[in-house]
């Protein structure tokens, strides 16, 4: 399902989980579809991207979010969430542990 996602409905998902946080942009990305038979592939996607220039502390909030179970990346002073990767029942969850 994650794969097949359109990407429309990535960009609205991660619109309105930018909205929900605050301090966060939305950025085009890229989606790596994993190992095995396809360990240099990658999608498009779109990204929620939390500046650390707008207060974050990219390494303490990524840390802060995994020990809520919530995987990010760390790019460029940036914590970026993938809406391809989270189950779509989870963005409140994710949007929670953002800005607690």
């Amino acid at each position: 399902r994650m794969i097949a996602m359109p990407l429309a409905a990535i960009d609205a998902r991660a619109q309105a989980m930018a909205s929900a946080i605050g301090a966060a942009s939305v950025i085009d990305g890229r989606s790596m579809v994993g190992g095995g038979s396809l360990p240099e592939e990658s999608l498009p996607t779109c990204l929620v991207a939390l500046d650390a220039r707008r207060g974050f502390n990219a390494t303490a909030l990524a840390a802060r979010l995994r020990e809520r179970g919530v995987v990010a990346r760390v790019e460029d002073g940036r914590v970026l969430l993938d809406p391809r990767t989270i189950a779509p029942d989870d963005d409140e969850a994710v949007v929670r542990a953002c800005v607690t």
